[in-house]
């Protein structure tokens, strides 16, 4: 516990201000629904939805919803693919202090060095992550609840914390890959930009081919981000249990594979 303390301690200016930021932006994108709705330019923006390809689609789609609804907003602007990127960021440059850093400054020697387990050290630090990502998610989410409540809107505020928990399953599942990958990498530099090639790789790729079919369709509805969809659960008030349960299972493989890589890893002490 001392250890989980002591690592949210060092993270904790910065998740609050993520969590600021991202707060803000909950409450500003849900807000200006009114602006855009009153001075008609939801209609126009459909317009252009509708007639997008490729990234710009896939960054703010209707997905087979309308702009015109406040759900329909919510869905394909204030939590479209878009509001993945500042996660996919802070998720990287998180996992990527968590082992790498220390090990390019050799304090991780140090740390070792206590009367403590390498699961220990490893629990500890994706705890925090995992804490982090949870703040982010909830701030995020406040935002957006203030948004709606200051419209006068009668949201569906149930849809859209089942959304919010997908998006923290699906960027658990992203911090454990990562953390896994980190093990082996020794350079901090080269580990974050590691990090952040494979969550903004696999980002770009979902945003990327939004209009894809075929092979390249299935590959993408597989792959993580692809799991996590918003218009099932805002929209059409789904809840995608299969798709929760491979991102939170895919998670726990991971987080238990990274503890095997760190257990065996060769370290000076």
């Amino acid at each position: 516990m001392t250890l989980f303390r002591q690592h949210a301690k060092s993270e904790a200016i910065s998740t609050l201000v993520w969590a600021a930021i991202l707060g803000v932006i909950g409450f500003v994108t849900t807000y200006i629904y009114d602006v855009m709705s009153t001075s008609g330019s939801i209609a126009q923006m459909e317009k252009a939805m509708a007639n997008a390809q490729g990234v710009v689609k896939g960054l703010i789609g209707m997905d087979g919803g309308t702009f015109g609804s406040l759900d329909g907003w919510i869905q394909g602007y204030v939590l479209g693919s878009w509001i993945t990127l500042p996660y996919v960021i802070f998720t990287a440059l998180f996992v990527a202090g968590m082992i790498t850093r220390e090990m390019d400054r050799r304090t991780i020697e140090f740390v070792l060095s206590l009367p403590v387990s390498r699961t220990q050290v490893l629990l500890s630090r994706f705890g925090v992550l995992a804490g982090s990502l949870t703040v982010l998610h909830l701030a995020s989410y406040v935002g957006m609840a203030a948004g709606v409540m200051a419209l006068g809107q009668e949201g569906h505020f149930g849809r859209y914390a089942l959304a919010v928990l997908s998006s923290l399953l699906l960027f658990l599942f992203l911090g454990a890959l990562m953390l896994l990958v980190s093990l082996f990498i020794d350079d901090y530099g080269p580990g974050t930009g590691t990090m952040l090639g494979i969550g903004l790789g696999l980002n770009f790729f979902h945003i990327a081919t939004a209009d894809a079919t075929g092979v390249v369709k299935s590959l993408r509805n597989w792959l993580p981000f692809g799991l996590h969809d918003v218009n099932a659960i805002v929209s059409r008030g789904e809840v995608p249990w299969v798709d929760m349960l491979i991102l939170g299972g895919g998670a726990l493989l991971f987080l238990v594979l990274a503890i095997r890589v760190f257990q065996r890893k060769q370290i000076a002490v």
